[in-house]
């Protein structure tokens, strides 16, 4: 009888615990690709505005009041170039291609709230965000439709890993 109550006591403490569970908020998205490490004119020019377009995706994967002026976290990505530009010499075989980085999450204002990891989106990922009714044996290298799907894959992994 005791382990019963117990039992019950535990398990609607951790879910009340869960309902009071608050999102993290971000302050701050700061992606960073080292675009001059790339020695392929062409991946670097397709590549070029990857920080700029994974910045913006991953604030419009968040809700508008999980982004806060002060208080929040700050997510850092560091996209590997290296693995840029292999992913490019690669995008004449769809299915090895991948983007590659390091994700870090900090706050100076809860202790509690650091992550780092490393995160690979790779094409089984990619065909998910690919938009309705796109032929997937028509993607090529240079396709806009496939970068945005790495784009949104890559965003999308980093929101839901948010602590």
């Amino acid at each position: 009888m005791i382990r019963k109550i117990l039992m019950t006591t535990t398990a609607t403490l951790l879910l009340a615990g869960g309902a009071f569970a608050q999102p993290t908020p971000v302050q701050e998205i700061d992606v960073n690709a080292d675009l001059t490490a790339i020695k392929n004119p062409a991946a670097a020019a397709y590549f070029a505005k990857l920080p700029d377009d994974l910045q913006a995706r991953i604030a419009a994967d968040l809700a508008p009041d999980r982004l806060v002026t002060e208080g929040g976290s700050k997510i850092t990505v560091d996209i590997d170039a290296l693995a840029l530009a292999s992913s490019w010499a690669a995008l004449n075989d769809l299915s090895q291609s991948k983007l590659t980085g390091t994700v870090s999450v900090t706050s100076d204002v809860d202790n509690s709230n650091f992550d780092n990891y490393t995160l690979t989106v790779a094409y089984p990922d990619v065909i998910a965000f690919l938009p309705e009714g796109a032929d997937v044996t028509s993607l090529t290298k240079d396709s806009p439709v496939y970068y945005q799907a790495m784009v949104n894959a890559f965003a999308d992994h980093v929101v839901k890993s948010l602590k």
